[in-house]
């Protein structure tokens, strides 16, 4: 049997090269005419990360599901995210990666916000375009970053926490003006946050909703909502989904059989798994594996 590999996992060590503080880097990049833009293999962080493409086109491709591309755009990264790009041209841009302990001096309901609001695709997805004025803000945040960032100041990363705050605010503003308002509170999103988090822990072994629900103190109905007006997802259809994205990545990335993943994520009948994956995906599991050998 030929033996899958392994998803790539880089951590601050391996990413932040030649940093210059720590749990945060920021750079600049413009790609020559050569080999290095062919196919990236799939890999995920353990940090969140900013890709910003001023100039460049091509496909990225974020948990099985293909983005098309064409600068100037932003990557929006989070942790959990599997991907590849494939860029038809060179590119150029910049790259910011942070991770939570940055924002450890400074927990607030607003850092809350920012760090799953932003890399959160619950409402567009993780490539966002943009248009030239949202441009041109873009690339000035970006250079106030990367002219603070090259300081040796004692005050850099408290100015850098401050201004990144501001940029991924002017984000979120972004994803917000390509999406219909839904007159979003504060006190839902955090509740939606929460069941995410749950279904995070338990979705291996748990799979109905009332079980979260009622972890939750909250009805069926309450929970239902919460899910609908952030989402537009049921919380039914959002474990599913999750389900759905580990059945992908076992059947890519390890060698277990069919029957055996079906089992790992909590179905006691291999035959009903086999009929869920199929509505759902399209495909059969056995499909799906063989269209990503």
């Amino acid at each position: 049997m030929k033996v899958k590999k392994q998803i790539p996992v880089y951590d601050e060590r391996e990413s932040f090269i030649d940093h210059k503080m720590d749990h945060f880097y920021v750079s600049s990049y413009q790609d020559k005419n050569d080999k290095s833009l062919n196919r990236i293999d799939e890999h995920k962080h353990t940090y969140y990360e900013i890709i910003w493409v001023e100039e460049g086109r091509g496909n990225h491709e974020i948990d099985f599901t293909k983005y098309r591309f064409n600068g100037p755009c932003l990557f929006l990264l989070h942790p959990q995210n599997v991907h590849k790009i494939y860029k038809e041209c060179p590119s150029k841009g910049g790259v910011i990666k942070f991770n939570d302990q940055f924002f450890s001096t400074d927990e607030t309901n607003i850092n809350f916000l920012l760090k799953f609001g932003v890399f959160d695709d619950i409402d567009v997805f993780p490539v966002l375009n943009l248009n030239k004025n949202e441009a041109d803000e873009i690339k000035n945040y970006f250079s106030i970053i990367y002219a603070e960032y090259k300081k040796t100041s004692v005050f850099s990363p408290t100015i850098l926490l401050s201004v990144l705050k501001a940029f991924l605010l002017k984000i979120y503003e972004f994803k917000k003006k390509n999406t219909a308002s839904k007159g979003l509170k504060n006190n839902d999103f955090i509740r939606f946050k929460q069941f995410q988090k749950l279904v995070e822990k338990n979705f291996l072994q748990i799979h109905q909703v009332s079980f979260y629900a009622n972890l939750m103190n909250l009805s069926e109905k309450t929970l239902y909502n919460t899910c609908k007006a952030i989402s537009e997802k049921s919380a039914q259809e959002l474990i599913q989904q999750r389900i759905l994205l580990e059945a992908k990545r076992l059947l890519v990335y390890s060698n277990f059989s069919v029957k055996e993943i079906a089992t790992q994520l909590g179905f006691d009948d291999y035959s009903y798994f086999t009929r869920f994956f199929s509505k759902n995906v399209g495909f059969s599991p056995i499909q799906f594996r063989q269209q990503h050998l």
